[in-house]
């Protein structure tokens, strides 16, 4: 890969009145260009979906329960139910990773609810809060992507720069996953993060050994230069420990970056015993952060998951290992079997396509187009191969033939390992963003293709950004908000302060409902007593419901309680008839759009047999019901 970056680029003119070159962020430097309009605008859209126009789509569960879920529950002692990730006897996944990045969030929240007095903390602070980590994360690399395209595509121009930024800047992964609280999200991060800084620690390797043939020029420089490497090379250390914490799926996509290093790094050890002491110390650094920061993980969660200390008397029984953890349970195909099935094909024929959709089926083309014939391509694989991880040429040209094979390798490669397990998911592609636009855009260029394609890119984007920001399971959200903000009162119409309260909410054909999202919490002194229990019974079928409302009335009392009901529009025959004489069913509100792509089509077949007339707006509502028993 070629790390060394030309110094003037076609229409940047930001000279001071001596002729120098003045150096500007990226963001001020670029966002207002024309040649960046389409990035500008996908910033805007991902600040405004985050901080003020909050997207309302659910995109999977794990989006809250494998994140601020489990710190929401710590810092508001709420007694949450946890999901079996959690479980403390073999946990799979790591606490240290979640309070890195939502702790200070939700701490910053709960000192507010102190100081403010809040009775409660409003709905959409909760929801915005933990979403501004990824947003942040999402901004800085921005940085590092832009910084990536100058590396890989370094005799661009200002106007190439800014077509392929407006690529990325538009895509809806970028718009939609790089705002949510997803582990996927943070793992494509650390992976960008990666190959940047492989690219860095290269470079300053080089450099020392260019500049090693001019002694007194070495003598000078190569302190500062050794300094910029081990630091470089402690941080792939400290990425590729996170990353694995983070999600022990992270090493799919570290494979072909590492491999890069040791490829272009091994072959120099013959140069000088000044480099190989270096490279052990390098060596050192690398492993020896990974090891540190691995251990630190290991004592946070072995701490968490034991209540303190006690581990430390069992270790072999009470070390709390997530990564190892996660691998042994899905090794078991009956865990995997909970979750869902799929053949090997599906990521790479229906969910890379989901993601990416016009740009992987360009990717597919080119392949196919350069591996037709099988001969030439036999031929001339090992010297690209060779050409790719082992030579770095010094011109442009070559750099630029160079560098493409490595993209794609960065591409394709992780398809294998993510491929081999049997659950597969969308989502779990996520990181490939970076890559793929790195390697297609300037084809496409090539070929003047880019323009047609970024009209077909735009429209792809902007209706799955709508799909999975707002519309899929889009009512959920707003459901949960008016249940939270809903007003709580004792049979003698007074508000409660101090009596036990319960609002009980009964979720039906919905994602689960994150608990930290309906129940009321604060740390105020001032907090109202009220306990929300949330009772989710995914897609059961109707004669669990019927027992559900039943067991609800026959446990609790109904002094001081609310019951709710919240199911799609078309399930609400499930409410039926018979109950009518003992229960009470109030519309409190329908929330639309809400676009259920689990049980929609389902629903649809069911309710052929029913006298009831459905309208298709029907499918798209999400009724929400508060029930109260008859007075017999």
């Amino acid at each position: 890969m070629k790390t060394k970056s030309v110094s003037r680029q076609t229409g940047d003119n930001n000279n001071n009145n001596n002729g120098k070159k003045v150096k500007r962020p990226f963001f001020i430097k670029y966002i207002y260009q024309p040649d960046f309009i389409w990035y500008t605008i996908g910033v805007i859209v991902r600040i405004l979906w985050t901080l003020v126009y909050s997207q309302q789509g659910y995109i999977h569960p794990d989006e809250f329960f494998q994140g601020p879920e489990v710190v929401f529950d710590d810092i508001f002692q709420t007694n949450f139910t946890r999901t079996h990730e959690f479980h403390p006897a073999a946990p799979l996944r790591s606490v240290a990773i979640l309070y890195l990045l939502y702790g200070l969030p939700v701490s910053l929240l709960s000192w507010l609810s102190t100081i403010l007095h809040w009775s409660s903390i409003p709905f959409h602070l909760k929801l915005i809060f933990p979403r501004c980590t990824i947003l942040l994360l999402s901004l800085c690399s921005d940085i590092l992507f832009y910084r990536m395209i100058k590396v890989c595509h370094s005799n661009f121009n200002s106007k190439q720069y800014g077509i392929i930024m407006n690529y990325y800047g538009i895509a809806h992964v970028t718009l939609v996953f790089f705002t949510r609280t997803l582990s996927n999200s943070f793992e494509a991060f650390l992976f960008l993060a990666l190959i940047y800084l492989v690219n860095v620690n290269i470079s300053s390797l080089l450099s020392i050994i260019t500049n090693s043939s001019n002694k007194t020029k070495y003598n000078v420089q190569s302190i500062h230069i050794n300094v910029n490497t081990i630091l470089t090379s402690s941080f792939i250390g400290l990425i590729c420990a996170l990353g694995i914490f983070n999600r022990p799926t992270f090493p799919a996509f570290a494979l072909v970056p590492i491999v890069y290093w040791l490829a272009n790094i091994v072959p120099l050890m013959n140069h000088s015993f000044r480099f190989q002491l270096l490279f052990g110390r390098i060596i050192s650094f690398i492993i020896g952060t990974f090891i540190l920061t691995s251990c630190l993980i290991i004592l946070f969660d072995s701490c968490y998951y034991n209540n303190g200390f006690s581990f430390i008397m069992d270790l072999k029984n009470r070390l709390v290992i997530c990564p190892l953890n996660f691998i042994v349970y899905n090794i078991d195909s009956k865990n995997l079997d909970q979750h869902g099935l799929h053949p090997p094909w599906l990521h790479f024929i229906v969910n890379a396509t989901i993601l990416y959709g016009p740009l992987h089926l360009c990717v597919v083309l080119w392949g196919l187009f350069h591996v037709s014939n099988l001969r030439q391509f036999g031929q001339t694989i090992i010297e690209r191969i060779l050409k790719t991880f082992r030579k770095r040429s010094g011109t442009t040209e070559k750099s630029e033939q160079s560098i493409s094979p490595f993209l794609l390798y960065l591409y394709l490669i992780p398809f294998i390992p993510l491929s081999t397990f049997p659950h597969q998911e969308a989502r779990f592609l996520v990181p490939l963003i970076f890559p793929l636009i790195l390697f297609i855009v300037p084809v496409l260029m090539t070929k003047n293709l880019h323009t047609f394609l970024f009209r077909i890119w735009l429209a792809f984007n902007t209706f799955i950004s709508i799909i999975y920001g707002h519309l899929h399971q889009g009512g959920l959200l707003p459901a949960l908000k008016c249940i939270h903000d809903y007003p709580v009162v004792s049979s003698n119409v007074t508000p409660i302060v101090t009596n036990a309260n319960k609002k009980i909410l009964i979720t039906y054909h919905t994602y689960m409902p994150p608990g930290y999202l309906v129940t009321s919490m604060s740390k105020s002194v001032y907090e109202h007593k009220l306990q929300t229990i949330v009772i989710d019974l995914k897609g059961a079928r109707r004669e669990e419901l019927d027992l559900t409302i039943e067991r609800i009335f026959h446990e609790y009392s109904t002094n001081n309680n609310q019951v709710f009901v919240l199911l799609p529009n078309i399930s609400q025959t499930y409410l039926i008839d018979w109950k009518q004489a003992k229960y009470s069913f109030d519309l409190i509100k329908q929330f639309e759009p809400h676009l259920d792509l689990d049980h929609g089509f389902e629903e649809l077949i069911h309710f052929k047999d029913q006298q009831k007339q459905y309208t298709i707006w029907d499918r798209f509502k999400l009724d929400l019901y508060q029930v109260t028993r008859n007075l017999i």
